[in-house]
């Protein structure tokens, strides 16, 4: 699900509570690791001075403003999961402020007095460069605030069942149990946004390190290990038969690009897997398993210019959106489509 997907989603897309508490979860991720990174770099970084001119308070300020932000996402999802009013008022308010801190952010760091305004050419570049900016993140916050408005709630009872005693004590006896997931195989406990956060950010923070413990001469060394690692591991990894090839018979299998929600990558860290009974998306070390039955229907034709084909279903712990995009993706439609129907006309 690339950036118009997502904007096409909000607009005319039906609520759905689970989808929207699953986003909210990953919007507090991502503020948590925001707050953590902004206050860790400043430290580590090895800059005499920084480039942006920050002040000795700006680590503080980032950390406690944006862990702020990621708790009131996270009391968001957990309302919007009860369908409490509360909820999708905090997610809107919560939308409304991390838009405001991205855009702020930019005129933080770059002031207009260090911009040559006076320059027409800069001045136009300048212009536009603010107008996608603000465009990228104001456009989904303006839709995703209308989205969170039309959520369905319902009036939350404090003295409902869950208080009472008996309810407690079946509670109490109820038997827990850890079973394999049934959509989703993945290496790390957390979400994609998670481990590309972590690919991007071990091997920065190495550098830093060696640069301001060891010296720059040191990370000549290291620095093509680290990068290759970084680059190969998840393409590597999704050649590794998962839990889901083995237990089928593979029909084909393709490597190509793609976007789930606002994440996008290029070829080749995207790999499509297609079984009889359903296909399995690979990416960035997560592995997403969609029976056919369980998965919106897929256009019969797909158009010259088009961005790939867009895999919507509704499976916990699998995104809801999935593009994938690969070379000769009229062929791939159709081993998708010929298999999908011969699912169907046998179940």
């Amino acid at each position: 699900m690339d950036f118009f997907d997502f904007i096409r989603e909000l607009r005319k897309g039906e609520p759905d509570v689970e989808k929207a508490a699953k986003a909210m979860k990953i919007l507090g991720w991502i503020c948590v690791f925001g707050a953590i990174w902004n206050y860790v770099i400043y430290y580590i970084a090895p800059f005499e001075k920084s480039p942006f001119n920050l002040s000795s308070s700006y680590p503080y300020f980032a950390l406690i403003i944006l862990l702020s932000l990621g708790s009131l996402f996270f009391f968001s999802a957990r309302g919007i999961k009860e369908r409490g009013p509360w909820g999708k008022q905090s997610g809107q308010l919560a939308v409304i402020l991390l838009a405001a801190v991205f855009i702020g952010s930019m005129f933080f760091l770059f002031p207009a007095r260090a911009i040559p305004l006076n320059d027409n050419y800069v001045s136009i570049i300048f212009i536009i460069f603010i107008t996608i900016f603000i465009a990228q993140f104001g456009v989904p916050a303006y839709f995703g605030v209308r989205y969170l408005g039309r959520l369905p709630v319902k009036d939350v009872d404090y003295s409902d069942h869950r208080f009472k005693p008996e309810y407690i004590l079946k509670m109490k006896d109820a038997k827990i149990s850890f079973g394999a997931p049934e959509y989703k195989d993945s290496l790390f406990p957390f979400g994609i946004f998670g481990t590309f956060a972590l690919l991007i950010a071990v091997p920065l923070v190495t550098f830093f390190i060696i640069e301001k413990y060891y010296g720059p001469e040191k990370i000549a060394f290291m620095f093509m290990p680290i990068f290759l690692f970084a680059f190969l591991s998840p393409v590597l990894y999704n050649l590794i038969p998962s839990s889901f090839q083995r237990e089928r018979n593979l029909v084909s299998s393709y490597t190509g690009g793609g976007s789930i929600f606002l994440f996008h990558g290029t070829w080749p860290f995207f790999r499509l897997m297609i079984y009889k009974d359903g296909i399995e998306i690979r990416v960035m070390f997560h592995r997403f398993f969609i029976p056919y039955n369980k998965m919106d229907d897929l256009p019969d034709k797909i158009g010259f210019f088009s961005r790939g084909i867009l895999i919507k279903s509704n499976l916990p712990d699998v995104p809801f959106g999935i593009r994938f995009q690969g070379f000769g993706m009229k062929k791939i439609l159709e081993v998708v489509n010929e298999n999908r129907n011969k699912f169907k006309d046998t179940a």
